[in-house]
């Protein structure tokens, strides 16, 4: 069983610029059906928890930290007169401290990278197999079972990698990591034969379709990984080998290290997740959460 989940929230936010200067995503605040008040991070730890993960590590910035900290420590000794004459106040003071007990905060110095930003939470790992959720994704249903669940089954019927998918159409491509894959013979199994990062549509066309799309249709990265323990060894041999001066490091490189060595799956979701990292995105998951008749 995968105990350990990374997810990484050190980006800048510039999608949700001038937001982000002062709101880190996983900050970004949304309300229930229920009328309940909640945030990004508290929706993905708790789907997180959901899935059976024991140990959450948030990947933030250094600037950032100190803010999702001050989040969790719900107001102390200011809102206490608050809490006390407010039961409501004090049930959600209860849950973020609950939060605070069960999420380490790792900070990612520089911005380098998806692949980066994983390979600073090694210590955390402690060499686990681990699971990676993307920080401005929502998965969805909320309720069992998520994307996050279907994941971590077929991971344990493998115990190889296993990457979340989702349909997308041929002209958005160099907007996605795409993934080629063979059908297993079970509806919405894989096995991965390629994956290329934001290949043109020319190229994924001819080279990335996998058999029983449709032909304008191709398969494309999720938000959810699941690594077994060898994810370690792979980070470890690009972060000798990678030079900033060629760009980021993406945890695509990784995934193709991965795949000379391991078979990898892919698991497709019919319901996958809610992007809240643009404007577009979120509002649309915000009403989506809030059950708006308008989305």
């Amino acid at each position: 069983m995968i105990r350990t989940a990374i997810v990484p929230m050190a980006g800048l936010g510039t999608r949700l610029y001038p937001i982000g200067i002062v709101l880190p995503k996983g900050l970004t605040p949304f309300v229930l059906a229920d009328g309940t008040l909640t945030t990004g991070l508290q929706l993905i730890a708790e789907t997180l928890w959901a899935a059976g993960v024991e140990r959450v590590g948030v990947v933030v910035s250094p600037e950032n930290r100190a803010v999702y900290e001050a989040f969790l420590e719900g107001g102390g000794a200011r809102y206490a007169s608050a809490r006390a004459q407010r039961p409501h106040i004090q049930q959600i003071y209860e849950t973020l401290q609950s939060l605070a007990c069960r999420v380490q905060f790792i900070e990612q110095p520089e911005l380098r990278g998806l692949g980066h930003a994983v390979w600073c939470a090694r210590a955390f790992a402690n060499g686990e197999a681990t699971l990676i959720f993307l920080g401005d994704h929502i998965p969805l249903p909320l309720r069992d079972p998520t994307p996050i669940h279907q994941v971590v089954q077929m991971y344990e019927t493998h115990h190889a990698p296993v990457y979340g998918v989702h349909r997308v159409p041929v002209s958005k491509a160099s907007q996605y990591g795409v993934l080629q894959g063979e059908p297993l013979g079970t509806p919405r199994a894989y096995r991965l034969l390629q994956l290329i990062e934001k290949p043109t549509p020319d190229y994924a066309r001819q080279h990335l379709h996998t058999q029983g799309l449709a032909p304008d249709e191709l398969l494309a990265h999720s938000g959810v990984y699941a690594f077994p323990p060898i994810l370690w060894d792979a980070l470890e041999q690009l972060a000798v080998e990678h030079d900033p001066a060629h760009g980021e490091w993406t945890l695509t490189a990784a995934q193709q290290r991965l795949l000379q060595h391991i078979p990898a799956y892919l698991c497709e979701m019919e319901q996958h997740w809610l992007d809240f990292g643009t404007a577009a995105e979120y509002r649309r998951a915000f009403c989506t959460l809030a059950e708006c008749e308008h989305v």
